[in-house]
Parts: structure tokens; C-alpha cells; sequence
């Protein structure tokens, strides 16, 4: 999976990879390989970054190609992403089965996404939001 909006929003920004690497705390082997795609990026660390960039996790991602200014607090609350995602699943009147289907995952997963016990993986949410056409600002309740 290729991530080049990293490469254009670093470039665009006057950043060096390190510059990144250093500021998310991570090797810059790793941002790298997040950068050219060899390995996927966290969404943690894409939340973070959104932040930094004061931008859209859905561009980011390339999701969407509209672009919008959005900052909002340092940290995920799991509880909130939880919530919206289990709201989101039910207004849609979607079973967890149903998406578990969906993203190829058990819906044990999903059973964890809903209830906060973990994150959904980058993969994961970047499948859930083309599939089921959801924002992932609005499942991570990031407000412009």
C-alpha cells in the first residue's frame, strides 16, 4: 500500500524524512518504508501526523482527494472511535458479521473495534471507509 500523499505533505511542508521520523518518534527506516510503502503506517501514528499537517486522515490516504484544514487533540480516545463505529454499523443496519465479511476479519475484531479493547488496523479502516463510504475523521471524531 502506497501512501504517497506522506511524501507530498512532507515535501510540501519542508520537512525531511528525519525531521518526521523524529517528531513521531520512530526510526527513519520505518517512516521511510511508510513513505514508499513498503510497510503500513499505524493509525495512531497517521492520527498523529494528520494532526501535525492539520489535515484529513481520508486524503491522507488518498480516500479522497479533497483536502481539508482539520486539527484536533494530540490523542485517540478509543472509546469515541469505538462508539462511532458500532453507531455508524448500526444506522447502516450492518451486523458485525456483515462487516467482518466485508474486511475478510472475524467478527470477533469487530466485537473488539466496537468495544474500545483495540484500534482497527490501517488496513482495516482504510477497507471500512471505501466500502461502507465513511469518513475515517468522522469515525476518529476529528471536526474541521
Amino acid at each position: 500500500m502506497y501512501f504517497k500523499r506522506l511524501k507530498e505533505l512532507r515535501n510540501y511542508e519542508g520537512y525531511t524524512q528525519k525531521d518526521i521520523s523524529d517528531f513521531l518518534q520512530v526510526q527513519r527506516a520505518t517512516y521511510a518504508g511508510w513513505e514508499c510503502g513498503k510497510d503500513i503506517i499505524p493509525l495512531k501514528r497517521l492520527y498523529t501526523l494528520a494532526n501535525h499537517y492539520s489535515v484529513n486522515m481520508d486524503y491522507m490516504l488518498g480516500i479522497t482527494d479533497k483536502l481539508e484544514k482539520i486539527k484536533v487533540k494530540d490523542l485517540i480516545d478509543y472509546s469515541i472511535v469505538a462508539q462511532n463505529f458500532k453507531k455508524f454499523r448500526k444506522e447502516h443496519n450492518l451486523t458485525q458479521k456483515n462487516i467482518a465479511d466485508t474486511l475478510q476479519t472475524t467478527q470477533s475484531n469487530i466485537h473488539k473495534y466496537e468495544t474500545g479493547k483495540c484500534l482497527i488496523t490501517t488496513v482495516y479502516a482504510i477497507e471500512f471507509a471505501k466500502n461502507y463510504h465513511c469518513s475515517l475523521d468522522m469515525l476518529f471524531d476529528r471536526k474541521k
